[in-house]
């Protein structure tokens, strides 16, 4: 099968990743941070240097403040249910994913008030109306739309009306350069354009910002307390950690660091040119999010008008490629573009596809297209 969904999740995986898990499944038996023997501490020194690596890769200061979720979702709900309490007011984009908005509505529930920024012709905000609230939360790149956020011009006009920004970079971290400077949450996952496995993920908390945890146990340190210990990442790390996947994603952050994330970048923004190339010849096709394909992610989301998106993703599956149909968890994404609640077909490329793979799609979409007349 030909795959190209990997704005859900990165195929195939670079062999050094999957080398990297099944080494340390045979040689990675300790338990990190729970013994002094020599396994043990072979496995907290390889999760250490899985947070330098990753902080070397985005540009962020201090490793430490890294911590290790099982996914983005999870470093979501730890970055908005930690930071935000009854009287605040949190804004966000018109394009965020379930991740967000889901925790945010249960928040509603405990007194927080959810606004929506103003935003600019993508659904994004806009850096000259950026509300008075506590919280902006907005995703890095749209998985519906592709739209990229400029972090660097959001970031400056957040700062300077005191507003903490948390960006959601599920889609962007690995394959899109983008300023971190100015990011007070940085939330990502491992198992995407980072190429690591799945059940992985991070969060990243400036200096000065820190939640509180809503998970609480064992962490090795601070043993003889019945406290969580205050500091990072232990505070958000409680309980045995995942680390064949943390090994396997220093493995992807190393394959991306050889390959460049520009390097990734551009390889990727030539073959959402020949999708949209091609989708541009055809009358009954729409495109939804930037026309240029420099302003978006590798993600193309389209329908077909006369054809239920759901059947012309099942005609692309049975002839073997893999893409991705519906609302993709961001049913306000699909409301902005216009495509609720029947959603769209959803064709995303990646580090590791083959060109010669996106034109067999572009072949087998043009003969359903045609069939489907």
């Amino acid at each position: 099968m030909i795959y190209l969904d990997n704005a859900a999740s990165s195929f195939p995986k670079p062999r050094p990743v999957i080398k990297a898990v099944t080494r340390a499944l045979g040689t990675l038996w300790g338990n990190p941070g729970r013994a002094g023997h020599k396994k043990a501490m072979a496995a907290m020194r390889m999760i250490y240097e899985t947070r330098v690596a990753l902080a070397g890769l985005l540009g962020l200061t201090d490793p430490e403040r890294i911590i290790f979720t099982k996914n983005a979702t999870e470093g979501l709900n730890i970055a908005l249910k930690g930071l935000l309490k009854s009287g605040d007011t949190v804004a966000i984009s018109r394009l965020e994913h379930n991740s967000v908005t889901r925790p945010l509505n249960t928040l509603k529930q405990s007194g927080v008030k959810v606004v929506y920024a103003p935003v600019d012709e993508y659904g994004l905000p806009d850096p000259s109306k950026i509300p008075d609230v506590k919280m902006l939360a907005v995703t890095g790149a749209s998985n519906v739309t592709g739209a990229i956020l400029d972090t660097k011009t959001i970031g400056e006009a957040c700062a300077k009306k005191g507003v903490l920004l948390l960006v959601d970079a599920a889609q962007s971290a690995g394959s899109i350069p983008f300023d971190t400077s100015r990011i007070d949450i940085l939330v990502g996952t491992g198992h995407k354009a980072l190429l690591g496995p799945q059940g992985t993920g991070f969060a990243w908390f400036r200096e000065g910002i820190t939640p509180e945890p809503f998970i609480e146990g064992g962490t090795g340190s601070n043993s003889e307390s019945d406290m969580t210990p205050p500091f990072l990442p232990d505070k958000f790390e409680a309980g045995t950690m995942n680390t064949p996947g943390i090994t396997g994603l220093k493995a992807g952050v190393e394959h991306v660091r050889r390959l460049t994330v520009q390097g990734v970048r551009e390889k990727e923004i030539s073959l959402v040119t020949l999708i949209m190339d091609a989708l541009s010849n055809e009358p009954r096709a729409t495109v939804y999010g930037p026309a240029d394909p420099a302003r978006r992610g590798s993600l193309i989301s389209f329908n077909i008008a006369g054809s239920d998106p759901a059947q012309i993703a099942t005609a692309i599956d049975r002839r073997g490629v893999a893409v991705r149909v519906g609302l993709h968890c961001a049913p306000e994404g699909h409301k902005f573009a216009g495509t609720f609640p029947q959603g769209a077909v959803r064709v995303s490329p990646g580090a590791m596809t083959r060109r010669k793979d996106v034109e067999t799609f572009i072949r087998i979409l043009r003969r359903i297209i045609k069939d489907a007349k």
